[in-house]
């Protein structure tokens, strides 16, 4: 009768081995005690659970795991030079960031104050606005951030991290962009760029380097907010950017020819001047979807477009160079026509699976998209039973 009573309660089994593992525990020396430790565990503790179908105690997460998983002080301790190297690695870029900015402004604002009759605090003022914007950006920036590590705005964006990380980077780059293309266009436009090469030491050559300067900066901004290093928002605006660099050089060599006086048409002049900026201002678009919290057909034809409206133009230059001017055949037209191609590939199949999510989840239960959780994995108290999840 003893044995039969024993192996039909499981629970009696359960409290004697605690008893004999914590001798002088409560649970040993009052048997209420025991009783009263036991209703409040099996109601309170979300950690394991106590069937009684099962005829065994098996509890959710073991206490090996339980405790591989608890981080102790000396272990949060070594995690702090972490910290220390990303926040130095931000701090790094950050600081070059503003040395590019004042560097290039500074170099394009002397251009400007010894070969024009214009105002100069206009030029310097016009720097000290981009850079006290850039200053006031990485504030916001790091408050969002900030803001985040605190539990607020833990809204998830399309590329799989938190909003926040690129809140306000296309404003920076934006500013940037206005405040730079109208002294560039004046240096080409007019007889600065004759004097430049006459009176300035590195000449011609010099300027096109302060115009490659872009690049560099971008890589800057973009490395100076980053928090995961192996992130795939990394990832992401690292392809855009190695994709914004192509386009730039593949603007800038048409440039160089236009500097070279090798464009005679006026109309194909100011195309390959337009399609260096808009390819200096697409980072505003894609910096701007990095901070998308879903995946939208309008974020699509945004990507399409800045494709087009760059490698279109460069294609139709370069193909008046080839069967016009009987220049010849440049790599990049090969560039244009493979990333025209690339971008339309990318479009289609992205509409057709966004499309395809949006049927599914109009002719399902909705309950199936919602982060893969049913009803059936959730606990009495509302808490989600992550085993089920993993296992399921």
């Amino acid at each position: 009768m003893i044995s039969e009573t024993d192996n039909d309660n499981p629970k009696a089994e359960y409290l004697q081995s605690e008893a004999n593992y914590c001798p002088d525990s409560p649970v040993s020396s009052s048997p209420e005690s025991g009783q009263l430790s036991r209703r409040r565990d099996t109601q309170t503790t979300s950690g394991s659970i106590l069937p009684e179908e099962s005829g065994s105690i098996q509890p959710l997460v073991s206490s090996a795991a339980a405790a591989a998983c608890i981080m102790t002080s000396g272990e949060f301790i070594q995690t702090a030079p972490l910290l220390a190297h990303k926040s130095k690695r931000s701090l790094l870029y950050k600081a070059l960031c503003f040395l590019l900015l004042i560097f290039q402004g500074g170099i394009l604002d002397f251009y400007l104050i010894i070969f024009t009759d214009l105002y100069w605090c206009s030029w310097i003022a016009t720097d000290l606005v981009v850079i006290s914007g850039w200053g006031i950006f990485f504030m916001k920036n790091a408050r969002s951030k900030r803001e985040r590590a605190c539990g607020f705005h833990q809204k998830s964006s399309i590329f799989g991290c938190n909003l926040g990380e690129f809140t306000y980077a296309y404003l920076a780059w934006l500013i940037y962009v206005i405040a730079c293309t109208p002294k560039v266009v004046l240096i080409l436009e007019t007889s600065i760029l004759d004097l430049i090469a006459l009176k300035v030491p590195c000449g011609v050559t010099g300027f096109k380097i302060i115009m490659l300067l872009s690049a560099p900066l971008l890589f800057c901004l973009i490395n100076s907010i980053i928090e995961d290093l192996n992130g795939a928002t990394r990832h992401h605006s690292q392809s855009c950017f190695m994709s914004t660099c192509l386009d730039l050089l593949d603007s800038f060599t048409l440039v160089e020819m236009l500097l070279r006086s090798e464009i005679p048409n006026l109309y194909l002049k100011y195309t390959v001047i337009s399609v260096y900026f808009v390819a200096l201002a697409v980072p505003v678009i894609w910096l701007y979807e990095l901070t998308a919290s879903e995946l939208r057909c309008r974020w699509l034809w945004a990507r399409f477009s800045t494709g087009l409206v760059v490698n279109g133009p460069l294609l139709v230059v370069r193909c008046f160079q080839v069967y016009v001017y009987k220049m010849p055949v440049s790599v990049f037209m090969f560039k244009n026509i493979f990333f025209l191609a690339c971008k339309f590939l990318e479009l289609v199949e992205q509409c057709v699976a966004v499309q395809g999510v949006r049927r599914l989840t109009s002719g399902s239960n909705p309950a199936q998209f919602s982060h893969c959780v049913s009803e059936n994995d959730m606990c009495p108290h509302g808490y989600v039973n992550t085993l089920a999840v993993t296992q399921s």
